[in-house]
């Protein structure tokens, strides 16, 4: 139906769709990441308790929720091409105000309008990139725009924090850490706003058979594709399972991720005695960065299930090691090495490998396919696949902030180290629903992996 797209090689297009995704995403991963680093100045500045504290780094998942139903909505009523760009423009609003936060509130109320921001684009970007890649390179494409553009993200926060602390009073350094998270967003509003509208949506939801020929749809030769005459609720509700496997897969992953994202700098760092710019960059060019670029080379190749259930026993090992080192030094031999629930000396070498080791297990496969949201976009119809990932990422967003809320409150009460065997646990668990659950979408067609292409007519009796 769509062989000229689906068949073709990679084309400037994809390239371009992919720099103007990714930066996209590479403004969303500053921007949650950088609270975590700024976490302690804004406590003292802004006399901010603990509580509240927690709310600032979760308030931007809550309005990620809500944005993402908003966009899902209207893209998949009105198309791609006119939701795309607002969402940077909330983030840019968002981002930017925070340079005159005065107290906790006003810093909340701009979390909030950027998290409006994040939600729309955790929703358009995978949807844009799904539509308009081809079939043999479609993981690879979107674990780019997705999954690499969020390391570098996190590693451009940890660069701001160190730079801005040499030259500017720290009273004023963390403001322009979180306000510096509006500047990449501004760079690509404009180059949203004047993409094409992508050709699958044109044709399969308009029902338009003429496509333009720019940088979205590829295609330069006229093609008759039957209008989907599928309903929209028939088609949401015939989804609705893939959807909530996709969004539990997503629950589970995140809720140890982000947790790790957010407090990583924080709790984990301070438990290995690591500055959080230093454990920043060790996780992201010791371990995220090698994992990601190996499922780059992977994805499109063993296949999203193989690699996810791969990456997450890897994960398991390394959590399950490193809890029971927090747990109980001794088995390592190194309980000399422990002090006040702080891993020193060697205990902390050991201690950030086995953390290392997860993290580079997880970008293997669960945080570049899970994390990095290629799977619902796949598996879906194009008439829902907006509203379909807006359920994702809404539910998983609201999940998460719960998460990252109530983490202080369970470290406090299970320590660290029952937390990260809990994190443990759930990598087994998303192993078994990828494994039985989710369909592979290695080397198929959107319409095939859909079950569309099951309902395709010829030309002459779709128009009758």
């Amino acid at each position: 139906m769509f062989d000229e797209l689906d068949s073709g090689p990679v084309k400037s297009f994809h390239i371009r769709n992919v720099i103007i995704s990714g930066i996209g995403v590479f403004s969303d991963s500053y921007n949650l990441y950088a609270i975590s680093l700024v976490f302690y100045p804004v406590m003292l500045y802004l006399h901010v308790g603990s509580v509240a504290a927690s709310l600032l780094t979760s308030i931007s998942f809550f309005g990620a929720a809500i944005g993402a139903i908003l966009f899902g909505a209207l893209a998949d009523r009105i198309g791609r091409k006119p939701m795309y760009g607002i969402d940077l423009s909330l983030i840019f609003i968002g981002a930017f105000s925070q340079l005159f936060a005065t107290n906790a509130t006003t810093l909340l109320i701009s979390r909030l309008v950027m998290g409006f921001g994040i939600g729309g684009d955790y929703v358009m970007s995978p949807v844009i990139m799904a539509e308009t890649s081809n079939v043999r390179d479609r993981g690879k494409l979107m674990a780019t725009a997705f999954s690499i553009m969020f390391l570098l993200g996190a590693t451009l926060a940890a660069f701001v924090v160190q730079t801005s602390a040499l030259f500017i009073s720290p009273s004023l350094s963390w403001r322009v850490v979180l306000a510096f998270g509006s500047v990449p967003a501004l760079f690509v509003i404009y180059y949203r706003r004047k993409i094409s509208e992508t050709y699958r949506f044109t044709a399969r939801v308009k029902g338009e058979t003429q496509p333009v020929d720019t940088m979205n749809s590829g295609i330069k030769e006229n093609s008759v594709i039957g209008k989907d005459k599928v309903g929209y609720l028939t088609r949401l509700k015939k989804s609705i399972p893939v959807i909530l496997a996709g969004s539990i897969l997503w629950i589970l992953y995140d809720t140890y991720s982000s947790t790790f994202s957010i407090y990583g700098p924080i709790t984990i760092a301070a438990n290995l005695g690591l500055t959080p710019v230093g454990f920043t960059y060790a996780a992201v060019f010791l371990g995220g960065l090698p994992g990601t670029i190996l499922s780059l080379f992977l994805i499109d190749r063993v296949g999203r299930k193989k690699l996810v259930i791969a990456g997450y026993a890897g994960v398991f090992i390394a959590l399950v090691l490193y809890s029971l080192l927090l747990i109980n030094p001794a088995l390592f031999g190194v309980s000399s090495y422990a002090r006040l629930g702080n891993l020193t000396g060697i205990a902390a070498a050991l201690g950030f490998t086995f953390y290392l080791f997860n993290y580079l297990f997880s970008a293997m496969g669960p945080a570049t396919i899970i994390g990095g949201t290629i799977i619902v976009p796949e598996l879906i119809p194009t008439k829902i696949r907006a509203s379909g990932q807006a359920i994702n990422v809404s539910i998983d967003k609201i999940a998460v902030a719960l998460a990252i809320t109530s983490f202080p409150l369970l470290l406090m009460t299970l320590g660290l180290g029952y937390i990260v065997m809990m994190y443990a646990i759930i990598a087994i668990a998303s192993s078994a629903i990828m494994f039985l659950m989710i369909p592979e979408a290695k080397g198929k067609s959107l319409e095939e992996i859909s079950m569309e292409s099951s309902e395709f007519m010829s030309p002459h009796k779709s128009n009758q």
